[in-house]
């Protein structure tokens, strides 16, 4: 279990799991919050890539890896 303190102020209390996921060809162990909302992807596994997205309904997401430096 965690809390958040939302925009409003208020506390909110959610649970916590551990996951496993394959984000760009190889298995990582996550941490995700529970949230009664759609899929969220956190920005740590974003690190490295370029992020794309139209912001509409049905609007397409592009997520690209980043040439390394």
């Amino acid at each position: 279990m965690d809390t958040a303190r939302l925009a409003d102020g208020s506390a909110c209390i959610f649970s916590v799991y551990e996951a496993r996921v394959v984000w760009d060809g190889k298995v990582r162990q996550i941490l995700v919050d529970e949230a009664d909302a759609d899929a969220l992807v956190g920005m740590r596994l974003l690190k490295g890539h370029e992020l794309k997205m139209q912001v509409r309904a049905r609007g397409k997401v592009c997520i690209k890896r980043l040439p390394r430096k």
